[in-house]
């Protein structure tokens, strides 16, 4: 897992105990192939289009340049084109209709109910977008907090108040909770501020801050495998103590997964990990 370590003995007690799952919403609860994330993106740049009086295309271009810099497209328009209306601006991107473009997963609500941990949600869509997405997989209910855009005052992540508000809401810390997101920006945001992360993504060739990497990649660093749910930890024990022992703790890589459905995997293996004689 990304992080900054100071001693191996550290870097292996953070591992102890994970008491409260975080998730990101769209793209991460469900899969990043649904409809409904190309439908977002393309509400969203008509209406970036609309308001700043470009093209669709140069509405598209401005976005990817920009967008980054401030984590969120509500975020960059309000600060470089005065965007004020900002309900006008969710209804665009989040109409009714948007849940449509999601597929049901009748296996979604079981699996959550089989992780006995407190789960909160950490997302940058409006309150609207995410009881709507949350009702509509009838899982609500199984979530201890919802911290939307809304609830974190129009600054949701990478700002860290977005983070410590989904983390200490409940009574929970930096050290008893993990954090899933299909972001690098934000799992890398998250990990800034001494949190662990989990990057799920079902891209092998994933586009990163700086550059594309290779997710089997970082996997195969830390496991010696490809196939992150089928790392055989009894063979990866000598590759986990060369890499906690012997070299930087500061460049352990990111924990990656394909999916949601891959955390008893990971929560095993991080169980085992704690565990582990050095």
């Amino acid at each position: 897992l990304a992080r900054s370590w100071t001693t191996c003995e550290n870097s292996v007690n953070l591992y102890l105990k994970i008491e409260h799952l975080i998730f990101d919403l769209d793209n991460t609860l469900y899969p990043a192939s649904s409809k409904m994330d190309a439908g977002i993106t393309s509400r969203m740049i008509e209406h970036t289009a609309k308001h700043i009086g470009v093209s669709i295309e140069e509405a598209a271009k401005l976005r990817k340049e920009r967008m980054p810099i401030y984590g969120t497209s509500l975020g960059w328009l309000m600060a470089e084109h005065n965007l004020t209306d900002v309900k006008a601006f969710f209804d665009a991107v989040h109409p009714e209709s948007e849940i449509d473009e999601l597929d049901f997963d009748e296996k979604l609500r079981p699996f959550l109910q089989s992780l006995a941990l407190p789960k909160t949600v950490l997302t940058n869509s409006p309150t609207v977008h995410a009881n709507r997405v949350l009702n509509f997989f009838n899982i609500k209910d199984l979530f201890i907090f919802i911290s939307d855009i809304e609830t974190n005052k129009l600054q949701g992540k990478p700002y860290e108040n977005s983070y410590l508000t989904a983390v200490f809401e409940k009574g929970n810390n930096l050290s008893n909770s993990l954090f899933f997101d299909d972001y690098e920006k934000y799992t890398k945001g998250y990990t800034a501020i001494g949190g662990k992360s989990v990057l799920v993504t079902d891209k092998l060739v994933f586009p990163g801050e700086n550059g594309t990497f290779n997710c089997d990649e970082i996997i195969k660093d830390f496991f010696n495998q490809k196939d992150y749910s089928k790392v055989d930890v009894e063979k990866s024990l000598p590759i986990i103590k060369e890499k906690i022992l012997k070299q930087n703790p500061d460049l352990l890589p990111y924990a990656c997964i394909s999916s949601i459905y891959d955390i008893p995997k990971l929560l095993n293996f991080l169980e085992w990990v704690a565990n582990i004689s050095f």
